[in-house]
């Protein structure tokens, strides 16, 4: 078992000192002094250096200048305040473009509302809407006139959502029709 371990050892031993020498002959061995394409000195050529006079001159005026503060930080991303002048105040005027239209009318209930009311206790609330001569009764979710929605039914308002614009109104509990 030693022996094999032993011959392992020197096979490698001998594989590394070949590989040792293929690089120093390809790197080294040619030319006997070097590799040229690693020597600098034989493709060196000055640079092109007339004056630099001028530029020592304008580097120290520019490390003797000093900050002088006009009051605004400069570590911070805010604009400086704008002192208030006397100037006049420019004019308005009309925006580019058409006319932005108003907004629509507030969401209306053409029914009167003149009461309220539950069948059995804790059930749901009804509403009594007065429609002409006709009377109707509505609970809270239902639509009426196929764009109103009613959404609460309190003691003293009705709460509806017009569907087709979704705007809110309400409409107060007013005193019985017939009376």
């Amino acid at each position: 078992m030693a022996d094999t371990k032993q011959r392992n050892q020197w096979i490698v031993l001998a594989v590394l000192v070949v590989i040792a020498a293929a690089v120093w002959y390809f790197g080294f061995g040619r030319s006997g002094i070097g590799n040229k394409k690693l020597s600098t000195a034989a493709n060196y050529q000055p640079i092109n250096a007339q004056d630099y006079g001028v530029v020592f001159s304008k580097l120290g005026q520019t490390q003797k200048t000093e900050y002088k503060s006009n009051g605004r930080n400069i570590f911070t991303m805010t604009a400086a305040p704008v002192a208030p002048t006397d100037a006049p105040q420019a004019v308005k005027r009309s925006p580019y473009g058409p006319a932005v239209p108003p907004p629509p009318a507030p969401a209306t209930l053409p029914m009167k509302f003149f009461g309220y009311g539950s069948l059995p206790s804790n059930g749901p609330r009804l509403a009594f809407l007065m429609d002409g001569e006709e009377v109707r009764i509505v609970a809270e979710g239902e639509t009426v006139l196929n764009h109103i929605r009613i959404t609460h039914i309190g003691n003293d308002r009705i709460e509806f959502v017009d569907t087709m614009t979704g705007q809110h109104g309400s409409n107060n509990l007013e005193v019985n029709p017939a009376a």
